[in-house]
């Protein structure tokens, strides 16, 4: 996205143009004009490097399931097998609409049914498992099974559960990686490292060579997809943002907690002390989407097929004063929730930081939770919908917007926003209402505090005069993205500009911790395995205890 540099206002990017919705909402005897965000998840298969004809299709109405098995689980302990799990569920699972289940023994390997061997977008298969894992005892790992052309293929992916943890993460992460449809980054076309030598291969399968290049960004030598990255146990921003963009964010209402990506779950339609708990994030029944009425401090889920819409809220038990459940919405104090040590991550996973020494431009940098990446998501002045205030943790600065599209995003002391109110006037003649803008006394002209958190993850401002402004990370347009252009990286200034819909640096969620009556939300346990059950615990710095949440 370009800069504005030199105080010249950039164009309109014809392919990412989109039109935002305005909608009145009233406060009091007076009218603010909000922003509607609409929610557009982006589907074309398009990743940090993949092949076109190899990426799963992704359905809007639920992530792409892909089930995994052991040919010979007694080759490795059961331990080690766990490091592979975790670890998926860690990276691929953690950033993307994609969940990998089962796990067993794979059935039926003396008659297993012929894998497709087809290129083009497809389901996961239903005759045999998809992903087949035969466990090596040297070298180090090989994907015979790339993308969905290998759907249930017999060897489908090997790995050498030989060596330690770190060896163990990096080669189940990076092979799987190639299962999802992607290639090494040293492959591109267009790869150009110095240092990190581009590699070629003879066609030895159909999708060697690439069949169609499907680029995201510009080559990123940090991948975990690059041979050149040192074997890392983790995601790059690269991967994070490619991944999203290939397969999706997680879903508004998403709330994961991290040690193993598990969303937190309810039954919206059971009755009253309904537990919560943790369960893969399946998208089913609306039970993993959680509202957040921030005027309440409410977290809520809502069965559609409720002729009344009852609210279910997140609910402390009054009995235990530990097991978290449903119940209806009274808004009582054990039914309260606030972010706290709040980090705001955003493009390719990169965390929203303000200055050290204080005011100043906002960037994005790796997260570390250090005292410049915590935040308060506190309730605006404004008593109307999803308006909060971005505060510093630990002093009197607020997220701020100044200026036109294109001005850096700052922080400042939190006085008071810059609010108006337009107001409607009798028609005169052939002419249609005639609309005001009344500035509320008392308020300062400048500095926008208060922000709209639209579905989807953009952080919109609510003023009138400036118009739909969402926060972005200064990058290229989404086309050139696509193209092999861009970020994210470490260090990049966020600015105010003009809302798109399909711009994934435009999209944030928090993480962090969630705090009822002094306690943090938790799942019990190891926190790993489908039904752990939600309780509130005494606040440390336990992985258990934070959570990724998607508006």
């Amino acid at each position: 996205m370009c800069s504005n540099k030199g105080g010249v206002h950039c164009k309109k990017d014809p392919q990412t143009a989109s039109h935002s919705a305005k909608v009145a909402e009233l406060l009091g005897k007076v009218v603010f004009l909000l922003v509607i965000i609409p929610f557009t998840v982006p589907l074309s298969a398009n990743a940090l490097m993949g092949g076109n004809g190899l990426m799963w299709t992704v359905w809007q109405s639920e992530p792409v399931k892909l089930v995994v098995c052991w040919e010979d689980p007694g080759a490795a302990s059961s331990e080690r097998r766990e490091w592979v799990r975790l670890a998926l569920k860690n990276s691929w699972e953690r950033e993307t609409r994609i969940i990998f289940t089962g796990w067993e023994q794979c059935q039926n390997e003396a008659s297993p049914a012929t894998p497709p061997h087809t290129l083009g977008p497809r389901r996961p298969g239903i005759a045999d498992e998809n992903i087949k894992i035969e466990i090596l005892t040297s070298g180090g790992g090989q994907n015979p099974a790339h993308g969905s052309w290998g759907d249930y293929q017999q060897h489908g992916v090997r790995l050498n559960l030989q060596g330690d943890r770190a060896n163990t993460e990096f080669l189940a992460i990076h092979e799987f990686g190639h299962a999802l449809g992607l290639y090494h980054g040293e492959e591109r076309g267009d790869w150009d490292i110095s240092g990190c030598p581009q590699q070629t291969y003879a066609p030895s399968w159909p999708w060697w060579p690439v069949p169609t290049e499907m680029r995201w960004g510009a080559p990123d030598p940090d991948s975990i997809m690059a041979y050149c990255s040192n074997r890392p146990t983790s995601l790059s921003p690269g991967d994070v943002a490619g991944i999203q963009r290939a397969y999706g964010r997680h879903i508004p209402g998403s709330l994961l907690s991290l040690p193993g990506s598990l969303c937190l779950s309810a039954h919206a339609g059971a009755g009253n002390g309904s537990d919560a708990f943790g369960w893969a994030c399946d998208e089913a029944l609306d039970d993993q989407e959680w509202r957040w009425d921030i005027t309440k401090k409410a977290l809520y889920v809502q069965a559609p097929d409720d002729p009344t819409e009852n609210r279910r809220c997140l609910d402390v038990d009054t009995n235990s004063y530990s097991d978290v459940q449903t119940w209806d919405c009274h808004y009582g104090s054990n039914q309260q929730w606030q972010f706290q040590k709040t980090m705001v991550r955003g493009y390719g996973g990169l965390c929203l930081t303000r200055p050290a020494d204080g005011q100043g431009a906002v960037t994005i940098e790796e997260c570390t939770g250090a005292d410049e990446q915590l935040w308060r998501i506190e309730k605006s002045d404004i008593a109307a919908g999803r308006v909060a205030r971005l505060r510093a943790e630990s002093k009197n600065l607020c997220l701020t917007q100044e200026g036109p599209s294109g001005s850096n995003a700052v922080v400042k002391p939190c006085s008071p926003s810059n609010l108006y109110a337009p107001v409607k006037t009798k028609p005169t003649g052939k002419n249609q209402n005639t609309i005001t803008l009344v500035h509320f006394p008392g308020k300062p002209v400048t500095g926008i505090r208060d922000f709209l958190l639209g579905d989807g993850g953009q952080i919109g401002i609510i003023n009138f005069l400036s118009g739909t402004l969402c926060l972005d990370v200064r990058d290229v347009w989404d086309s050139q993205y696509l193209a092999g252009n861009g970020g994210p990286r470490p260090g990049q200034v966020v600015q105010f500009f003009q809302c798109y819909d399909n711009q994934l640096n435009q999209r944030w969620n928090f993480s962090g911790q969630l705090v009822s009556g002094g306690k943090c939300l938790a799942l019990d346990g190891d926190a790993v395995d489908n039904g752990a059950g939600a309780i509130v615990t005494d606040c440390t710095n336990a992985d258990q205890q934070k959570w990724d949440y998607y508006w």
